[in-house]
């Protein structure tokens, strides 16, 4: 092992790091261990992607072999700064609720070495001890004004809790879908984007991605983005009926169909799919079979305005089909009917 191997593959996991290229940049630190195990600059980027990706607990174990380290240390300059340390532990602590704690481990570090971010962050953490809710319940709360409409409110609440913690994913999400709503799609989108690379798992961002790419236009990378949820999770259902949305759109209604007989086929209580199955069966000529999609959407959903509209127009067309014969019979116009996002 040479130095200038060791010093090269730090350097190219510290750009891959930057450029939130994770897993590769893991990678390469775990190299960078096995050419020397117990390298701190090693062990504090794989800290670093650890806090980054939602997995605190893992982050605080390495952060703190590395504090003993550098700790005990009789030279005035160490491999890893120490006040870069002290700031990655107390974002580890930071986000698995130890708030107190992460105030002091931010203290040391500005101490250590003084920066106007670290003030910042200092201050409104300050702030937040002094608030009674936690994290988890400022998200709770923020949901539940989401829900009621109050979406001002709500945005208040996410950005407190995002001041507790920066990388809160359930935060990020909430507060993207409240932009979303209010129809700021360039400022909803980074955020969602955030949420998933911190959460891969929840299949419910990548769909809600999905969405945010429709109402964008872009129905390709929403399709995708709605098969990914598919893949975290092969019976969300949600997922199912906005791919059936999206293929609609692009004028494949086979797969649309697919994609809502499927949903139906895992929740058969979903009004959204029955409705939009419904409506694309009458766009096909399949009449009866449309009458029976939509019926059912009202039997689950009486309420449901899409569906009440839907099914007269499809009666409409009925009639108008049992009233003139099959030479002088019009063609069906495709009616535009509105398609449920979930």
């Amino acid at each position: 092992m040479t130095k200038t191997t060791l010093t090269a593959t730090l350097k190219e996991a510290g750009t891959l790091l930057e450029k939130r290229e994770y897993t590769n940049a893991e990678s390469l630190y775990r190299k960078a261990m096995q050419l020397q195990p117990g390298n701190a600059a090693a062990a504090m980027g794989i800290a670093m992607i650890h806090n980054r990706t939602g997995q605190p607990e893992e982050a605080l174990k390495i952060l703190q072999n590395v504090w003993k380290a550098i700790s005990v240390s009789k030279t005035k300059k160490t491999i890893v700064p120490k006040a870069a340390v002290l700031a990655q532990i107390g974002l580890a602590q930071q986000q698995t609720g130890r708030v107190i704690e992460a105030l002091q481990s931010f203290r040391g570090a500005n101490e250590l070495r003084p920066s106007t971010e670290l003030s910042k962050l200092i201050q409104n953490l300050g702030n937040a001890v002094e608030n009674p809710y936690t994290i988890e319940q400022l998200v709770a709360k923020a949901g539940q004004l989401q829900h009621g409409g109050k979406l001002e409110e709500a945005t208040k609440l996410y950005h407190t809790a995002l001041q507790l913690n920066p990388d809160h994913p359930e935060a990020l999400h909430g507060l993207g879908l409240v932009l979303r709503a209010q129809k700021d799609l360039d400022g909803a989108l980074p955020l969602i984007q955030q949420a998933i690379m911190l959460a891969p798992d929840r299949p419910d961002y990548y769909n809600d991605l999905g969405i945010l790419f429709q109402e964008r236009g872009e129905l390709e990378k929403a399709i995708s983005f709605h098969k990914r949820a598919l893949k975290v999770k092969a019976d969300f259902t949600p997922a199912f009926i906005n791919l059936g949305v999206a293929y609609k759109r692009i004028g494949k209604l086979d797969e649309a169909i697919t994609a809502y007989r499927q949903a139906i086929l895992l929740q058969p209580n979903s009004p959204a799919a029955h409705n939009n199955l419904g409506n694309l069966l009458r766009i096909q000529g399949d009449l009866t079979g449309a009458r029976k999609e939509l019926k059912q959407a009202i039997k689950l959903h009486p309420d449901y305005q899409d569906a009440i509209e839907n099914l007269a127009t499809v009666e409409q067309e009925l009639k108008q089909k049992t009233a003139i014969t099959p030479k002088t019979r019009k063609p069906k116009t495709n009616k535009t009917a509105k398609a449920d996002f979930l």
